[in-house]
């Protein structure tokens, strides 16, 4: 088994008053509280983190002015020296705070003794007396070892013991005293103590760039610093305090992003934030783990939906260590869909939804055995999702408008070229075949135009649909015209052939009733196509270029987007209102390929006795001579 090791990482403050002693209260996993001082907020978490976790090596950041570069070196807690007090004011805050916990190991507080030390005894009798008075009238039961901690958690009996008590203090230092006095007298099971292992515990100063706030800068020297040289898995405990405005869950995602360039595991094992709160009777130190992997859980799951990024998610599902078999086949559908964005693959994108829509229309784990965050998580897709994950099979049109909603312009594209030709002619909008007879006049024509086309170009063929609706009939139109002009004319010829009316290609079909929809969203579809090539030749932006050019180039991405949009909206509109009296007949790729195989157009030997279908004869100069070329298209044998 690997090494572990426990590093706890806090932050260095500056404590005007070294004499002035705060309490704090932790709640402990087992729901008892806990209480320790600390004259800075990184005293009080580093002494419950010290009570709580067995720690191999304490790290401090701070600012290189509040560490003396002489005393500055790797040392255990069992090795600070506690016995010159003298020297106390003139400590650096890494010593002072060293000292401090070197007392806390030792179980002496040598400062709270000089609490009080101004106040009188006769005072501090009267005082006394106040408190005893208190307890009988308000805390009656409520023994002195339990009034701190009753003092500490109830909000309203704190109230009454100000204005009874506290209120009859004339200045700081009585305040201070009557503190004292009743944390002094509380039992010791609810005071932290250092777990004896810790003594061992090294020390260790990180000067940092920073006073308040950390940059990325000091962000990632603090990572590599704290990961430099390990030989061991680390299990890693953060105090919060002291990092002034830097989130940090930043600090703890740079983290885990370095266990992907490293040989060990760094886990976040403990999350803490100490605080002081003048206003309440004790400072808090709260372990916030569980709100940060809550926090996590969330943005996790933001990241995902926002943009297919499952890696934040899957890294959180995995630290809850609870095996799930909807789990494992949601995040394999939600890995699909991040690795389809990423390599603009729709067919993934696509495969990864329908994965997750049977994931959650058939659950193979119900009721109180489901884990509450997996449902957090279902819940989620299923509000983002909507319609994808309804019915038998991923929605083309609902595919579309996700990927449209998402920004995936280039995977939107993707999709309308190639998903919705096959789409259009299964659901009826613009098919070519309602019979065995339409598919055998659909096969030869293809067959013909299969063998008239330049072989790098026959591969338009393995998809019949998409050849279809994009490019089936376009040769005859003049190309001479403006690319608009095209489509026009082109999704007119094609409304042309729903009455048959076209000498130069088939006939066509269509179970939409209103043809100018139709057109519409036929020119739409052929726009489409000719700005994205438009965007793709004008991709990169050269650095000299013109601003014109530049602004042109603009124009077409933005008249792009508007097409798009346009052609969501129109599809949409088709798919609703298209009403099946006749099924499309499907020609299938496979079919198509082996009639070719079998009817390849060729030249005859004999060419008196062919069937010519076409012949043309074209002439030329050719090094000053003219010459003649005959091309012949023989008939094949049925």
């Amino acid at each position: 088994m690997k090494k572990q090791k426990n590093i706890f990482l806090t932050a260095l403050g500056e404590t005007r008053d070294r004499l002035r002693i705060d309490y704090y209260v932790c709640e402990m996993p087992d729901g008892n509280l806990r209480f320790t001082t600390g004259i800075s907020i990184a005293e009080a978490g580093m002494k419950y983190m010290l009570s709580q976790h067995r720690i191999d090596e304490i790290i401090m950041m701070g600012s290189s002015a509040w560490a003396d570069s002489e005393s500055v070196k790797d040392s255990a807690i069992k090795d600070v020296d506690i016995s010159n007090i003298a020297l106390l004011d003139g400590m650096s805050e890494y010593d002072f705070l060293n000292y401090r916990i070197a007392e806390f190991m030792n179980g002496v507080d040598f400062e709270m003794l000089d609490i009080g030390e101004p106040v009188s005894d006769e005072r501090k009798t009267e005082l006394a007396d106040i408190l005893e008075a208190f307890r009988r009238d308000k805390a009656r039961g409520i023994g002195y070892k339990d009034l701190f901690v009753r003092l500490s958690s109830d909000n309203e009996f704190e109230k009454a013991f100000y204005d009874a008590v506290l209120s009859r203090c004339d200045t700081a230092e009585e305040r201070r005293w009557i503190k004292y006095h009743i944390y002094s007298a509380m039992d010791s099971f609810y005071k932290m103590h250092m777990i004896e292992d810790n003594k061992d515990a090294y020390l260790r100063f990180m000067p940092m760039g920073f006073d308040r706030a950390m940059s990325i800068e000091d962000i990632s020297a603090v990572v590599k610093q704290t990961m430099a040289g390990e030989d061991a898995d680390i299990n890693l405990f953060i105090d919060l305090q002291g990092l002034g405005v830097i989130d940090g869950s930043t600090l703890i995602s740079t983290f885990m992003v370095m266990n992907k360039s490293i040989s060990y595991d760094c886990t976040v094992k403990g999350l803490i934030n100490s605080r002081r709160n003048p206003s309440c009777f004790s400072g808090t130190v709260v372990n916030v783990l569980k709100s940060y992997e809550i926090q996590m859980l969330i943005s996790g799951i933001k990241v995902f939906l926002e943009y297919g990024k499952v890696d934040m998610l899957k890294a959180y599902w995995l630290s809850l260590g609870e095996p799930d078999p909807d789990a494992d086949r949601l995040f394999y559908g939600m890995g699909c869909i991040d690795e389809g964005i990423c390599l603009c693959n729709v067919d993934l994108i696509a495969c990864g939804i329908d994965v997750i829509r049977k994931t959650i229309q058939n659950p193979k784990t119900l009721g109180e055995n489901r884990n509450i965050y997996l449902d957090i998580i279902v819940n989620a897709i299923k509000a983002d999702y909507g319609c994808l994950l309804e019915g038998d099979e991923v929605s083309i049109p609902e595919l579309l408008r996700w990927s449209h909603r998402k920004g995936l312009y280039q995977q939107t594209l993707t999709i309308i070229e190639s998903k919705v030709p096959e789409d259009m002619v299964r659901r009826g909008i613009y098919y070519y075949a309602r019979d065995e007879e339409d598919i055998k006049k659909v096969m030869k024509e293809f067959n013909y135009l299969y063998w008239l086309e330049t072989v790098k170009m026959r591969w338009a063929f393995n998809d019949i649909e998409h050849y279809f609706i994009k490019n089936y009939g376009r040769a005859v139109l003049d190309h001479r015209q403006k690319p608009d002009f095209v489509a026009r004319d082109y999704a007119r010829l094609r409304i042309a052939a729903l009455r048959g009316s076209t000498e130069n290609i088939l006939p066509a079909y269509s179970e939409l009733d209103d043809d100018r929809l139709l057109y519409k969203l036929l020119l739409s579809y052929y726009r489409i196509g000719n700005l994205r090539n438009q965007v793709n030749h004008a991709s990169v932006d050269e650095p000299d270029m013109d601003a014109e050019v530049f602004a042109e180039r603009k124009d077409i991405r933005d008249e792009l987007d508007s097409v798009i949009k346009e052609f969501i909206s129109l599809y949409s509109h088709a798919c609703r209102d298209t009403r099946k009296k006749h099924e499309p007949m499907i020609l299938s790729a496979g079919r198509m390929r082996a009639y070719v195989r079998h009817h390849e157009l060729k030249p005859l030997i004999d060419s008196d006795t062919a069937d010519i279908r076409m012949k043309n004869t074209y002439s030329c100069n050719f090094n000053g001579k003219e010459v003649r070329i005959d091309i012949t298209m023989f008939k094949n044998d049925d």
